[in-house]
């Protein structure tokens, strides 16, 4: 019987291996509208609780706010979900817009505004895609929200817009992931079903994608980030590194204009 028991399990991991194989052949397919469908459906399919809501700003988020915003700052979060830092932003006196692709989060942290006598601006889509309507003093991407657009070139554009928008002397505040990333061999097997399908993006060293619905090619997608990486991207879009602080699990760095 113990043979029996050893060789079930190798069945079993010879199996799970080949559903993450498959996986990844799949999620090479999918197109960029693909991936962001599989952003919202993260925001959408729970709704955050209020005491997560009400918990505020972490003390990473605190130290940055009291180090780069003044009084009055005109502040744009991106990926201001469902209003946990967009809300703390508000009540402090800043004049905050935000930027949220996921329609639930959007109601979830307007009510919470609402409920606070609160107001800020929301804008829903995503970053890439939506027209700014001014110029902003610090620009903030929300928690690592950064490391969910895929492809470094779409994400030297995302700072190149951003770039566009900051004020003189302004500042854009990006915390990212540098989690150790997925076996690289995965991310050739996407690579190649992506160059094969002519899909509109390419899998990068990095790139960590898993499923969200199993009756469905719904993925998540994420980047973890290499030493240096970040650092090409800001320069690649006409910017420099102004300061950077190692917190564990995500770092982050504050960009200037070159």
């Amino acid at each position: 019987m113990r043979h029996v028991t050893v060789a079930l399990f190798r069945v079993g991991r010879l199996f799970a291996r080949a559903h993450r194989m498959f996986n990844h052949l799949a999620a090479g397919t999918l197109r960029v509208d693909d991936l962001r469908a599989g952003i919202r459906y993260t925001w959408e399919r729970d709704e955050e609780r209020d005491e997560a809501i009400a918990a505020g700003l972490m003390p990473w988020e605190e130290d940055l706010v009291s180090r780069f915003l003044s009084p009055q700052s005109a502040v744009l979060l991106v990926g201001s979900g469902p209003g946990r830092d967009l809300i703390a932003l508000v009540a402090r006196g800043y004049r905050v817009t935000g930027v949220e692709p996921a329609r639930r989060a959007i109601a979830t942290a307007r009510r919470h505004l609402e409920s606070r006598g609160l107001s800020a601006d929301v804008i829903e889509g995503f970053f890439e895609d939506v027209e700014l309507p001014k110029a902003f003093d610090v620009i903030i991407f929300s928690y690592c929200c950064y490391s969910l657009t895929p492809q470094s070139g779409r994400r030297i554009g995302v700072l190149r817009k951003a770039a566009a928008h900051l004020t003189e002397g302004g500042r854009i505040i990006i915390s990212y992931m540098v989690h150790q990333p997925g076996h690289p061999a995965w991310m050739r097997l996407a690579e190649m079903t992506a160059t094969i399908s002519g899909s509109d993006w390419r899998p990068e060293r990095g790139d960590v994608l898993h499923p969200l619905d199993l009756t469905r090619p719904l993925f998540y997608y994420e980047h973890a980030f290499r030493p240096g990486e970040i650092d090409a991207e800001a320069a690649a879009a006409g910017l420099r590194v102004a300061d950077r602080f190692d917190i564990p699990d995500n770092p982050v760095v504050v960009l200037a204009r070159a």
